[in-house]
This record gives structure tokens, sequence and C-alpha cells, in this order.
């Protein structure tokens, strides 16, 4: 099982997204967002030499509202501290919130060019399902 996989939309671009656990769904999620970001897969180039902590807190909130809020604080820190991200830890997640970590460093131009920028995560279509051995969601991103 691939961990996520680049489809098409009509004018933006989607991830369908597979984990064995809800946690690994949202790490997959994550990771495939930053290789539409970058173009690739896994970047061999990025180094995990910065960390950011991630923890969003809601009561009796979805699953696809927390996958949408926990996708968004990660675009929102790539574009206000210029951090790539290519690794991802998520340590607690429950009805109540999504509390994770990113790892990643500064992007150097000079270095890396990037090849999509995503505007938002949406939730057109969003609906995190449980498949008889794993999780799956499909994601869209407005580009």
């Amino acid at each position: 099982m691939k961990p996520y996989r680049i489809i098409n939309h009509t004018a933006d671009v989607g991830l369908k997204v597979n984990g064995l656990t809800l946690k690994e769904l949202f790490e997959n999620a994550a990771k495939g967002m930053f290789a539409i970001i970058s173009g690739t897969e896994k970047d061999e180039d990025v180094k995990p030499v910065i960390r950011r902590g991630v923890e969003i807190r809601e009561d009796a909130v979805a699953l696809e509202e927390l996958m949408v809020r926990w996708l968004s604080e990660l675009l929102y820190l790539f574009n206000k501290e210029n951090i790539l991200f290519d690794d991802f830890k998520v340590l607690e997640l429950n009805g109540c919130g999504v509390a994770g970590e990113a790892y990643g460093e500064k992007i150097n131009p000079e270095r890396k060019s990037l090849q999509t920028e995503i505007k938002a995560v949406t939730f057109h279509g969003l609906k995190i399902q449980k498949n008889s051995k794993d999780f799956s969601c499909n994601i869209i991103f407005d580009v």
C-alpha cells in the first residue's frame, strides 16, 4: 500500500491517502501535501534540522475538520517561516484535537525550486473512511 498518490482534479490537485492507523493517515497526508509543493516524493535534500510542534484543540470535532486544520497549519508554517517540511509525527489524535511535529529546513532558493503553490486545503469531497485493514481519504488542494 502506497502512503499516498497524487490525483488530478479540475484546475486543482489532490491526494488519495492511505494509512494503517489514523495517525499514519494524517502523517501521510502531510507528506503528500509537501510532495506536491516540492515536486518530489521524498526529498533527500531536505534535512530535518528544524522541528515545529503543531497542536489543534477543538471540542468534539469531526476527523475531516481536524485533517483540514492539521494540513492548513502546516501550510501556514511553511508560508510564514519559509520551512520545507519533509517528515511528520502525529503524537496525539482524538475527537478533541491533533498534536504532532513537523521536521524540515529553511528553503534555499539556490538549491531548491518549488513546483506547486498550494493556496488552501479544501473540504471538497473529504471523507475519512475506515476500511477492513486501514484508513483512507481523498484531499483536494486549491492551487
